[in-house]
């Protein structure tokens, strides 16, 4: 017991919320009690419900030859439809009795000491906040919400006409819980999240809807509102092929003849994205999927992006994509975007350039030798559309083609590796070992509260794991192998020169050395790592649980969650009352005596690489020693 009591304290004095006696202090608690007070519209009577005259969406209104998805319809059904099943089209919808989700019309939830209750009156949806320790109590009308894929974020009517307000909490689909919002990403424990009104108006619509035009005031108050217009919420076609009203009107039978001799001004603006060559293809995503910055930050929260389907995104006066590979380190882009942001660029990029976050697939597969030396595009793997019904469920969870998810991905461009099988991976060639996206897009994405894979196409290299400090794909599905393993398999197979490593790299495996003294991203890769199957088939799991355990120790809200909903799915892990968000108190109690009873009654198989002495027991001395290296910098993972 002596022991656990050490380690935890140890945990929790790296995280900040060590206080002279051996329980926790309230730091999180009393951060989100004070956001709650700070928070405008106490009493908000005027929002709870709606008024005569008065919008508290932003407005839908068509401009620029954009008229809206419904016009496509009628000529291109099998298309709509297939658009229509898809989650860009959901990305943003207003809340009625058709889109609401089931967890805002009846119940109540207690999250980070608040009791919210949900009620839906008419056609209206309704929460009530409740702080019974502060004695406050706020009521807010839903009007809108974005995600549907893995999250739904809320936003209430502000009282600020098209200014929308967004709940401090958010409901995760596949847990079927409530969470608050700033527990849902990879961010420094004590930010706080208060109602950050006018961020879907400035930031969120103009990837969260279709033509957005964010006419955010120049002093970015809310004195009169701000009024934003959008052709449409969510995703729709014209995003994608561009304003519809003159192709429309061009196809109408009364245009038709005057099209077909020259003789009317109209315009068919309309462009299909696969008669486009492979660099403007994929442009199509950047606008959304990049890291980048407004060129002109006033004309582009007045009116949005300039940028069209079909033109170059490098052309676009304002909008300018960051890159930050080693060829570009230099880049007044990049050199602006880190004075005018003030932009950590460890957040969005690894020190290589290669990306952090998810939702930035373009600038990671620009810093691909497939991109640059090929033909390779985003339709490559991915297409929009998917008509054959039976396949659309699969297909819309990552709009990826029929068999791009195997090696047909890579194989349609490299046929050559077909025939060498084994030869080339050294792995059994049905094996998960062989599967190219499983060496060459390893999952070292974060985001969603999961990871995801790599959009930068590369090749296993224990250099670049020492100059990045990103685990290689070999070591995350070989998570009890040391990097000196990996270096001598490397160098045997494809004749890598090795580098030199510490005495803990060539001991002690990879995994384990990134989760006890590894930064917040490495954690929370190497947590995420231990819930894949194929890293438990390759590594063994009867280890697994004290390095979860150890996870759910973290001070970082995500990284608890990851290592709880891992260490739930393990085969023989022992059931616990354990939430991610409860009190430290509550949440150290917990994980302090299923340790104790772990350490003191597992017998493991010896294995040095996982800190396993032989008796079978944890190398307590070796396991301190580690987390008191631990690196705690400051850590907001742009998603």
């Amino acid at each position: 017991m002596e022991f656990m009591k050490s380690l935890l304290l140890q945990l929790l004095a790296a995280a900040g919320v060590l206080t002279l006696t051996a329980g926790c202090s309230n730091t999180e608690e009393n951060a989100t009690k004070d956001a709650a007070q700070r928070t405008p519209h106490e009493e908000p009577s005027s929002i709870e419900t709606s008024r005569t005259g008065f919008s508290a969406l932003p407005k839908l209104a068509f401009a620029d030859d954009y008229i809206g998805s419904d016009a496509c319809r009628s000529c291109h059904a099998e298309q709509h439809q297939s658009w229509h099943a898809s989650y860009h089209r959901t990305m943003t919808q207003p809340i009625d009795p058709s889109t609401a989700p089931k967890a805002i019309e009846a119940g109540q939830t207690m999250v980070a000491g608040k009791t919210y209750r949900f009620r839906r009156d008419g056609d209206q949806f309704f929460v009530t906040e409740e702080d019974a320790s502060a004695g406050t109590r706020r009521g807010f009308r839903l009007v809108m919400m974005t995600g549907s894929h893995h999250m739904h974020v809320f936003w209430y009517d502000s009282g600020v006409e098209k200014s929308p307000s967004m709940l401090p909490i958010v409901y995760l689909l596949d847990q079927q819980r409530w969470i608050p919002r700033g527990s849902a990403f990879l961010r420094t424990p004590g930010n706080t999240y208060e109602a950050e009104q006018g961020r879907w108006n400035s930031t969120c619509c103009l990837c969260h809807s279709t033509h957005p035009r964010p006419h955010v005031s120049a002093d970015r108050s809310f004195a009169n509102g701000w009024q934003t217009e959008v052709s449409e919420f969510g995703i729709s076609c014209e995003a994608c092929h561009g304003p519809g009203q003159g192709h429309v009107l061009i196809h109408q039978a009364s245009n038709k003849q005057a099209a077909a001799t020259g003789s009317t001004q109209l315009r068919d603006r309309i462009v299909d994205p696969m008669d486009l060559d492979s660099d403007l293809q994929s442009e199509m995503c950047a606008r959304c999927h990049s890291v980048g910055f407004a060129k002109n930050e006033r004309e582009y929260m007045r009116r949005g992006l300039d940028y069209r389907p079909g033109q170059s995104i490098e052309d676009s006066r304002r909008y300018q994509i960051v890159r930050a590979s080693p060829g570009h380190v230099n880049d007044p882009a990049l050199a602006h975007w880190l004075q005018v942001t003030g932009a950590d660029p460890s957040n969005s990029f690894w020190p290589d350039g290669q990306m952090r976050g998810t939702g930035r697939a373009y600038s990671g597969m620009i810093e691909s030798p497939c991109f640059k030396s090929g033909d390779m595009t985003c339709l490559s793997c991915h297409t929009m559309h998917q008509q054959d019904r039976s396949l659309q469920e699969e297909w819309r969870d990552d709009q990826l083609r029929p068999g791009m998810r195997g090696d047909q991905a890579c194989l349609q461009c490299h046929q050559e590796y077909e025939q060498l099988g084994s030869k080339h991976t050294h792995h059994p060639v049905e094996s998960t070992g062989s599967r190219c996206v499983n060496c060459h897009m390893p999952h070292t994405v974060y985001g969603l509260l999961k990871t995801v894979r790599s959009h930068t196409i590369s090749s296993p290299s224990v250099q670049t794991v020492i100059d990045t400090t990103r685990p290689s794909a070999c070591n995350l599905c070989h998570l009890d192998q040391t990097l000196q393993e990996t270096s001598r398999h490397l160098a045997e197979w494809y004749g890598h020169q090795q580098p030199q490593l510490t005495d803990e790299e060539k001991t002690i495996a990879l995994s384990v050395l990134q989760l006890l003294k590894g930064d917040a991203p490495q954690r929370a890769i190497q947590v995420a790592a231990m819930e894949r199957t194929e890293a438990r088939d390759a590594s063994g799991t009867e280890w697994l649980e004290l390095y979860l355990l150890v996870g759910m120790l973290d001070r970082y809200d995500a990284i608890r969650f990851i290592a709880e909903r891992a260490y739930k799915s393990l085969p023989d892990s022992k059931p616990i009352e354990f939430d991610f968000v409860a009190p430290p108190s509550v949440r150290s109690q917990i994980i302090t005596e299923r340790l104790d009873e772990y350490c003191e009654e597992a017998i493991l198989t010896r294995d040095a690489r996982v800190l396993v002495d032989k008796q079978g027991k944890v190398d307590r001395e070796w396991l301190h020693r580690l987390l008191e290296d631990r690196n705690e910098r400051p850590v907001n993972i742009q998603e």
